[in-house]
Parts: structure tokens; sequence; C-alpha cells
């Protein structure tokens, strides 16, 4: 399932447990509205498979150093577990189906590094 929520102020990433980050993904421009008086102020829009539009991912001993890394290993877990990530990359090419499997997760990796570049690149 699919949530989005709206804030007054941007959002990068924050540390959930020992082992999960969420990630706020998929910015768009959004709207606020004050409950109180109807008005309506620009806004941020996250999506992700939390309610708070983030998406929850897998990632422990984050540091600094290693934050970029983790954040791309723990997306693309999120949606090819272990297993199923080891079974692509021993694979290869070595039968039309496993090519066009690979070429898939290969696109969903580079997909998952502009994301993670880009929540980097955000400044609040």
């Amino acid at each position: 399932m699919s949530y989005t929520a709206t804030y007054t102020e941007r959002k990068k990433f924050v540390k959930y447990d020992e082992s999960h980050v969420l990630l706020y993904l998929n910015e768009q421009p959004g709207e606020v509205t004050n409950q109180e008086t109807g008005e309506t102020v620009p806004g941020f829009s996250y999506t992700g498979d939390q309610p708070d539009g983030g998406t929850l991912i897998e990632a422990a001993g984050v540091t600094d150093e290693n934050r970029r890394g983790k954040f791309v290993a723990g997306l693309i877990g999120f949606h090819y577990d272990i297993d199923a990530q080891i079974a692509t990359l021993a694979n290869g090419k070595d039968t039309p189906e496993h090519a066009a499997e690979l070429a898939q997760f290969s696109a969903l990796r580079t997909q998952c590094k502009d994301e993670v570049d880009e929540l980097l690149a955000r400044t609040l």
C-alpha cells in the first residue's frame, strides 16, 4: 500500500530504530491546509509505504561515511529480498530470461541510487 503525506517543512530521512530508517522519497510540491483557519500554505509531499509518507528500509549501522551505500542497499532490499538479489546476480545473462531479470534489477539499482542521491542533496 502506498501513502502520501504533506508537510510544511522539507524532509530527508529519520532513524526509525536500530536497524531501520525512514526515507522520504518521491518529493513533490504540496499544500498544507490549516485545520482551524482553512488557510493553505506551500509544502512538500512524500509517498511511501508508511502512513507518514516515508519508506521504511533496513539500514543498520549507518554513519556519515556509509550513509549513501546503506540507503541504496536498503532501498534495493525494499524491492528484492537478499535471496532474490543473489540469484539475479548469480544467474547473470546465461539465458534470455535471466538477462531480462538482470536488466530489470540493474535499472532498479540505478533508480534507487538516483532517489537516494536526490534525497541526500536536499537542503533543509
